[in-house]
């Protein structure tokens, strides 16, 4: 990163936390890198505002059902939407994570001991589930540093491939403690260098003020400051510019979204498969607005996010609703029968054994194998592998409709699906 990429304000060497600016540090090796330190979020915003793009943006979002008022489906896809999210955000940072991952009950395919994928991404969810109820009830009070660390730590602590102290901040001498963001493991070609380890502190303090601030954002909720999209893409912009963690900073902001959405009573969506296929455009908005303080391409960004977010919802409710009742006529189960009642287990838990079924469905082994034969017969599961030599079972389609690419086509996904049924 050189000095003539950033706005002139941020060129300046830092003296006063209010502008930020850029500091050096007096490590061996280090002597030429420039670090920024961000200024405070701002409450106003210059330039020229999107704002049919805005008010598109906030008409979708109060589309969606009100966080108190969904219904059980609103809260199923939420459930499900959440364990996409979690595999979405966690790819974008390089890891191999997978919708099976996330869905295999843990009591199928770890014993909670070391490190791994399985484990990492599922911590992750049930994280996610956890704090976005916590925002819902706390609202902005919420935001804290004690909150940061905590999604921190959940995130990264079972991921194989993390490094760092899960949980603590960078800290002025620790390993880890200096971050660059690209150039290819090159600190000199580096695209971003976030705040130096003594200012990380200071800053995502300022940044959590920010979130915490009640009057900005009821303020913005009312049409008369900053609007959630603005909100989402400002908040966003500088946590990362803060970068407090080593690594895990990514997937940590990203989860900072929905709790966004939710203290602002909406349903949330999940941005980060939108993201995901729009890494370069996202990447490119970020640095505007990290560099140069021009938030705009990053707010136009977080509006189409949002709409694309809102529809990938939209069809996927659809579908899911749609799936049950195609179980039920593919099955003509009988009424009561463990294999009626099972349908709506598979939706929370499409990846399944005979025992779990029988935890769920409170009944004996042999009625819940026979339940499970019952749903392989009628091509609603299909016999998997074996894990810890237990037969895994999986309902396929459910499977395929979360896991295929965002935005593609969900009968193409089926219609895969339905070929490894047969």
């Amino acid at each position: 990163m050189h000095r003539d990429e950033l706005i002139e304000q941020l060129r300046q060497e830092y003296t006063n936390p209010s502008l930020g600016g850029i500091q050096k540090l007096d490590l061996t090796g280090w002597e030429n890198i420039l670090f920024v330190v961000p200024p405070p979020p701002p409450r106003n915003i210059k330039g020229k505002l999107p704002f049919e793009l805005l008010s598109e943006a906030i008409k979708t979002l109060n589309t969606l059902p009100r966080y108190n008022e969904m219904s059980e489906l609103d809260k199923l896809i939420n459930y499900l939407f959440v364990r996409r999210e979690v595999v979405q955000s966690s790819r974008l940072e390089g890891t191999w994570s997978t919708m099976d991952h996330v869905l295999t009950p843990g009591e199928l395919s770890d014993n909670g001991v070391g490190k791994d994928a399985h484990q990492a991404v599922r911590s992750y969810a049930r994280l996610l589930e956890g704090i976005v109820e916590e925002a819902f009830i706390q609202k902005e009070k919420i935001y804290s540093e004690e909150l940061i660390c905590k999604i921190h730590k959940e995130i990264v602590e079972k991921d194989p491939n993390s490094n760092g102290i899960p949980g603590k901040l960078r800290t002025p001498g620790e390993i880890g403690s200096l971050v660059t963001i690209g150039g290819l493991n090159r600190k000199e070609e580096s695209r971003y260098n976030p705040a130096p380890p003594n200012e990380v502190k200071r800053c995502l303090d300022d940044v959590l003020k920010w979130l915490a601030d009640e009057d900005l954002s009821q303020q913005g909720d009312a049409g008369a400051g900053l609007t959630l999209p603005i909100r989402l893409a400002i908040g966003h912009s500088h946590f990362e510019a803060v970068h407090p963690f080593t690594d895990g900073n990514g997937r940590t902001g990203r989860a900072l979204w929905p709790l966004q959405m939710v203290t602002s009573g909406n349903m949330p969506l999940y941005l980060s498969g939108y993201v995901e296929i729009k890494k370069e455009e996202y990447n490119r908005a970020l640095e505007n607005a990290q560099k140069k303080l021009n938030y705009i391409p990053l707010i136009e960004f977080i509006c189409h996010a949002i709409l694309e977010s809102a529809l990938e919802v939209k069809k996927s409710k659809v579908a899911i609703e749609s799936l049950e009742t195609k179980w039920l006529e593919r099955g003509k189960f009988k009424d009561k029968s463990a294999a009626k009642r099972a349908l709506k287990i598979l939706l929370h838990y499409p990846i399944i054994s005979s025992s779990i079924l029988k935890d769920k469905l409170q009944i004996s082994g042999p009625a819940s194998t026979n339940a499970i034969n019952q749903l392989v017969e009628k091509k609603i599961i299909r016999h998997r592998k074996f894990e810890n030599r237990k037969p895994i079972y999986a309902a396929e389609e459910l499977i395929h409709i979360l896991s295929r690419p965002f935005g593609s086509d969900i009968d193409l996904a089926l219609g895969k699906a339905r070929e490894l049924m047969k």
